[in-house]
């Protein structure tokens, strides 16, 4: 689909040889779904614990998420696993990568979607994907982030309030074969795909991680980052009457526009405002109060 955009064909026009080619192939390999079948019980009366654990990941051709039940039988004391949902999307073709992760990320409402049809006790919620960039930007304040990534973190991070998000190599990452594309006969073989990160008695406490720390020296990370504006503000102290006096010369003059100065301020404080002219008396007080200041 993703080489159809490529190419900018129309609905009518005929496909290039090699498409075709492989368009053929994968008709040829649909005959390996007959094998293919699922047990329709996913939840036992006599289940002990629940946990629901949730795999993303993404290539430049798809990106999707799966969703796994992982229940302890009380009985048997047996650890069974159950293929629960699946959604994939084809990748848009001027995303990069990181940003894709994130997007597949959103798994978590996918995951709340599970949640809501089970309506039975949850022990646990736990959330993979490889891409360390992306569990580094969720563990980012949104405020921190520019908006494309800012949005999706914030309601990722409102979403996923109670889940656990971990790092989980490609290698063991169930969804990888939703970003890499299988034909019909390699996914009836895949058991990773069909049973989870391991056998369908896999120890569930073997999976905990320990959570991946922001990795803040990544240029990817910090191309996602809001540019801080820093201003430096310099002061220089400097003594008024100083300053005055190197600018007036004139000892009566000096005193009267402080006298000037100090009835500005009386008058602002005061609704009481005093005569225009200056009284003999109050200009004494200047000189008083300026001799005092040395």
């Amino acid at each position: 689909m993703q080489q159809l955009w490529l190419l900018k064909l129309t609905w009518n026009e005929i496909l290039p040889s090699e498409l075709s080619q492989q368009w053929e192939a994968f008709i040829d390999t649909l005959q390996y779904l007959e094998t293919i079948s699922m047990p329709r019980c996913v939840l036992l009366t006599s289940v002990k614990s629940i946990i629901v654990q949730g795999f993303a990941d993404v290539s430049s051709k798809a990106y999707g998420a799966v969703v796994y039940i992982f229940k302890l039988c009380s009985k048997q004391g047996k650890q069974e696993v159950n293929y629960s949902a699946v959604k994939s999307r084809v990748a848009p073709l001027k995303m990069i990568i990181p940003r894709l992760e994130l997007a597949a990320c959103l798994l978590v409402k996918f995951t709340n979607k599970v949640l809501a049809a089970l309506k039975e006790r949850v022990d646990s919620v736990k959330l993979w994907t490889y891409s360390s960039i992306a569990l580094s930007w969720i563990n980012t304040s949104p405020h921190l982030l520019k908006t494309f990534v800012a949005n999706r973190v914030s309601q990722i991070q409102q979403l996923s309030k109670d889940f656990q998000w971990r790092h989980i190599s490609s290698e063991c990452n169930p969804a990888d074969a939703l970003s890499r594309g299988l034909d019909a006969k390699t996914l009836a073989a895949c058991e990773i795909w069909w049973s989870g990160p391991g056998s369908s008695t896999l120890d569930i406490s073997t999976q905990d991680a320990v959570e991946i720390p922001i990795i803040s020296s990544d240029k990817l990370y910090c191309a996602e980052l809001k540019t801080v504006s820093k201003v430096t503000l310099t002061t220089h102290n400097s003594d008024f009457f100083e300053h005055l006096l190197n600018l007036i010369n004139d000892f009566q003059k000096l005193i009267r526009i402080l006298a000037f100065i100090f009835r500005f301020i009386y008058n602002c404080v005061d609704m009481t405002r005093k005569q225009v002219f200056f009284q003999q008396r109050s200009l004494t007080e200047q000189k008083v109060g300026y001799l005092k200041s040395f």
